[in-house]
């Protein structure tokens, strides 16, 4: 018989995910039973602040947490039905890389100095080939060169020979070289300038139109997120406080953070002489406030936003917000 529930759940549907880590004998909360879902073909951005559990979802989705010191608590993350939670390790070694792959965000570091980059690309396919399989690794290699705009004669050369926007093209070669269902992209434009930014999230975006590919991505730039993404979740303090698509989150911004970010965006049309940014600072992970963890720096916020934990309301157009006076923060706003 088919599995009904396996049908019924989105590509990536994460749900409750809870995550710590122990620094010094105090427990940093990093995520806080974040939800989110995600279908195939489709770009979901994961926007906030350095510090808000962005990159730790991602590693919590490939397991590649840090064996001391850092734990999933809780929650559940399915892919295409299966949950990679209660995988032995075996079996995530057969996914990585394969069904789920990761561009990390500085490919300084992200590539082997003392192994050429077609190797490190065919290294990849040689893992993942499935018996039987008759694909040569190093012609699968020069092939994936040549698809990020890298000629196939450069395959010998190694990381420190590249520049730092063609590293980035090596990284996404090898996050691509087996076809994955699954895109994890951590601020892969952070260090590049805006002309090679540009180009390589273009190269991203044709690829996964090419592979129908899913992917999560990890920014802090709203600009990337309208070029790329089809839905959006701000996260703060490891916890999503509004999530929708695209559109909702850009045409009616709900939670005072989410629009502090836009705030923060300097408009080309006005005569601005100051930048407008969200006053204070993140909390401290290991002491979370009571009830919003936005309520310290929220210009809104009542003492009702400092006790209970906010739930999850729904703004007029549809999408969520994780804000209890959002209804007066509209009318003000308005």
């Amino acid at each position: 018989m088919p599995d009904n529930n396996k049908t019924q759940l989105p590509f990536l549907d994460i749900k409750d995910l809870v995550v710590e880590y122990v620094s010094d004998g105090e427990i940093v909360h990093a995520v806080n039973g974040v939800d989110l879902h995600l279908e195939r073909g489709k770009t979901l951005g994961l926007v906030g602040e350095t510090g808000a559990g962005k990159t730790t979802i991602a590693k919590s989705i490939l397991r590649i947490l840090p064996d001391v010191g850092a734990k999933i608590c809780g929650g559940q993350v399915h892919l295409d039905g299966e949950n990679l939670l209660e995988l032995q390790e075996v079996d995530m070694r057969k996914i990585r890389g394969n069904k789920i792959s990761m561009i990390f965000q500085d490919p300084m570091t992200a590539l082997n100095p003392v192994q050429t980059v077609g190797d490190q690309i065919a290294e990849v396919v040689h893992l993942h080939l499935e018996h039987g399989d008759h694909t040569d690794p190093v012609a699968r290699a020069k092939e994936m060169l040549e698809i990020v705009g890298i000629p196939a004669e450069r395959y010998h050369e190694y990381p420190h020979q590249f520049s730092g926007g063609m590293k980035q093209r090596v990284v996404i070669a090898i996050a691509l070289a087996c076809n994955p269902d699954l895109l994890l992209a951590d601020e892969p434009t952070t260090a590049l300038d805006v002309t090679i930014q540009a180009q390589v999230l273009d190269l991203i975006g044709d690829l996964r139109k090419k592979y129908n590919t899913a992917m999560l991505l990890i920014t802090h730039d709203m600009g990337v997120v309208a070029q790329v993404c089809d839905d959006v979740a701000v996260i703060y303090a490891g916890t999503i406080l509004e999530y929708g698509t695209k559109r909702q989150v850009f045409k009616h911004p709900t939670h005072p953070y989410t629009i502090g970010l836009f705030g923060a965006i300097p408009d080309m049309n006005e005569d601005e002489e100051w930048l407008h940014p969200i006053d204070g600072l993140p909390p401290d992970p290991t002491n979370l406030p009571k009830g919003c963890a936005f309520s310290p720096r929220c210009p809104y916020a009542t003492d009702e936003c400092r006790k209970e934990p906010i739930k999850i309301y729904k703004t007029p157009d549809g999408h969520d917000c994780r804000c209890c006076r959002m209804g007066a923060i509209a009318k003000k706003e308005g």
